[in-house]
């Protein structure tokens, strides 16, 4: 199976323009909304990948699943190979091999590293916002994580499920090409003098992201509400959403950088 990757920073004048950022003082705002703008080519065609797409659906999906009367059967009729009574791990286990699967059959056999960094941060944020809700002294049963999956449903919590994925996908992307000319500023003459300010640094590109997608959690918890309802939850209206979404924390990340400027 092959493997397409986004490629090196690419030598352009927004990405330049990055890269004299982390040369200089600029706070992570700023670099993470130039970054933001010089990847915006590259994230408009990657919002395009197989994995991405479905990934999100399924994150609408899964949560209905969980208020039917049969969870697992559900589950494997989205693509979810689990038994009769999954734990959080099994569904998460499941899903992330149900994604990779779709990118597969739908890709041409080609996985990407976009469509693998949605797959990450889909699994990730299912397991962070359900597992909020379950016992943690004897270990939750079957019915714990039905049932707090199925809450998700609600137009407030499918929010907050809505902006941990879309936070972790776009940190993700950025750090996917920052990473590649940070290493370069660790150092008595760089920006970071160590190791730990270079921790300290992609710890506050997180927290930017995290910031800036909170405009995610102002309507997407009444697309889901209206969709459901109408029964018009698929996968090319999901799209449809995601596409939306990315573009509007790209404009939140401009308006973060004009604001401190």
């Amino acid at each position: 199976m092959g493997h397409v990757r986004l490629g090196s920073l690419p030598r352009t004048r927004k990405w330049q323009q990055v890269i004299d950022l982390l040369g200089s003082d600029a706070d992570v705002g700023e670099i993470a909304a130039a970054s933001s703008d010089a990847a915006e080519n590259s994230l408009a065609q990657a919002a395009k990948d197989p994995a991405f797409l479905h990934s999100f659906w399924l994150l609408t999906q899964i949560p209905l699943a969980a208020r039917t009367e049969n969870f697992a059967a559900e589950l494997r009729q989205l693509g979810l190979n689990v038994g009769n009574t999954p734990s959080l791990m099994e569904v998460l286990s499941a899903f992330g091999d149900a994604i990779d699967r779709h990118a597969r059959e739908t890709g041409a056999g080609l996985r990407t590293d976009f469509g693998e960094m949605a797959r990450m941060a889909a699994t990730e944020a299912l397991g962070t916002v359900a597992g909020r809700d379950l016992p943690g002294l004897f270990g939750p049963t079957a019915d714990d994580v039905k049932l707090s999956i199925g809450k998700l449903t609600s137009p407030n919590n499918f929010s907050v499920l809505s902006r941990d994925f879309f936070s972790r996908l776009t940190q993700r992307h950025l750090d996917y090409y920052l990473s590649r000319e940070l290493s370069k500023h660790v150092g008595p003459q760089g920006r970071f003098n160590s190791i730990a300010e270079h921790t300290e640094f992609n710890a506050a590109l997180e927290r930017h992201c995290k910031e800036a997608s909170r405009i995610i959690k102002e309507f997407a918890g009444g697309w889901y509400s209206k969709k459901n309802y109408e029964n018009e939850l698929t996968p090319s209206e999901a799209g449809k959403f995601a596409h939306v979404a990315f573009k509007k924390i790209r404009n939140e990340l401009r308006k973060r950088r004009d604001a401190d400027g």
